[in-house]
């Protein structure tokens, strides 16, 4: 169906992706919304906040707990969440089944790997040092650090420079519309993991290839390598 690709490196997101961070990040959330004498927010609340980053985080929080007062109550609410969450990264996050051993898959096979995230520096390399993705993937950037984020296509290509390979010879995995719409827009393969957090329906962003468990994952990559799919 498909051209058969040359696989370099596979790309993947974090939150929603790797790990279910939603439990951590709501919780240092909700720290900080109490320091500023507003109401929590609930789980399904802040799965739908994720993956834009940590300021707009902040900003539909506020809004949606009695509205946006002014900038700097948007910067303590902000810096409140991050010095929370960095201090406490893993306190109820899980990586999902699966993951390590898919990863280790890859690796034996020579395959590069990267992290490609919206999320900023000062929460992501606390959780990712705590859970040891430190030592799997010797890239990782994230969305303070890139030059364009995602939904951009640039964030991908970005990331693969950094690997030292070219972008048409990655696969990009993630869990959300921004994920795949920055595939998508990279012209880079993408496969879509059901158990994040996505904003809208899969079969609107045509993904490559579908997955519901990281088992499935290396079946996944040999679809789109072989041409199997459409890409």
């Amino acid at each position: 169906m498909g051209h058969v690709l040359k696989l370099d490196a596979v790309l993947f997101d974090l939150d929603g992706t790797l790990v279910d961070s939603v439990p951590d990040v709501r919780w240092s959330l909700n720290q900080a919304l109490a320091a500023e004498g507003r109401d929590t927010v609930s789980v399904d609340q802040v799965k739908d906040y994720v993956g834009q980053g940590a300021r707009q985080l902040a900003e539909r929080a506020l809004l949606d707990t009695g509205g946006m007062i002014n900038d700097a109550q948007h910067k303590r609410l902000l810096d409140g969440f991050l010095t929370m969450y960095r201090n406490n990264p893993v306190q109820f996050t899980t990586v999902f089944p699966g993951v390590f051993e898919a990863l280790a898959r890859l690796q034996a096979q020579g395959t590069k790997l990267a992290i490609c995230t919206n999320k900023p520096g000062i929460t992501t390399w606390p959780v990712l040092r705590t859970l040891g993705f430190d030592k799997i993937f010797p890239v990782v950037l994230c969305g303070d650090k890139a030059r364009k984020q995602k939904p951009d296509g640039g964030h991908v290509t970005e990331t693969a420079e950094m690997l030292g390979v070219d972008p048409a010879n990655c696969i990009m995995v993630g869990d959300s519309e921004n994920d795949i719409l920055a595939a998508h827009d990279a012209g880079v393969p993408s496969v879509f993991v059901t158990f994040g957090y996505c904003h809208m329906p899969v079969d609107d962003l045509k993904p490559a290839v579908v997955i519901d468990h990281f088992d499935a994952l290396d079946d996944a990559i040999g679809q789109i390598v072989s041409g199997r799919v459409s890409i």
